[in-house]
């Protein structure tokens, strides 16, 4: 039976988030999500760093900082998924998001007005369909 099936009859997912409810804490599932998303975002990171005038020393040290801060952020966000109500959890995930794309564009060399402008942009959109997931794998 499949634990994702919307259809009549069937059981509805059996927790909240994209994190099956099952995962004990310190399983794979737990950090291995937050960890890949953090490396990435590291990474891109001390590209566009290096791109905008930084010292290699300074683009690496950048990248790690953001990584370890959004690695931080998003593994305690999916530890403790099961705390918060779906609108909380979707707007936490979609601050997060809006947050790192801000930082993103605006190391890229935008303002601050239309770095916050497009993170603000970006978040809602992730927090809405944040929402949408986690309603329709509760429901």
């Amino acid at each position: 039976m499949s634990t994702h099936s919307m259809l009549p009859g069937r059981h509805a997912h059996e927790g909240p988030g994209p994190v099956p409810r099952g995962a004990h804490p310190g399983s794979r599932a737990t950090w291995a999500v937050p960890a890949v998303a953090a490396f990435a975002f590291g990474l891109y990171v001390v590209f566009i760093s290096h791109e905008n005038g930084f010292s290699e020393a300074g683009g690496w040290l950048l990248g790690l900082v953001a990584a370890a801060v959004s690695f931080a952020v998003g593994y305690a966000l999916v530890r403790g998924r099961d705390r918060l109500i779906t609108e909380v959890r979707a707007a936490a995930f979609g601050a997060l998001f809006g947050i790192c794309m801000g930082f993103l564009h605006n190391l890229g060399g935008g303002s601050v007005l239309r770095s916050a402008g497009i993170g603000l942009a970006l978040g809602i959109g992730m927090g809405l369909t944040a929402y949408y997931v986690f309603y329709v794998h509760e429901h």
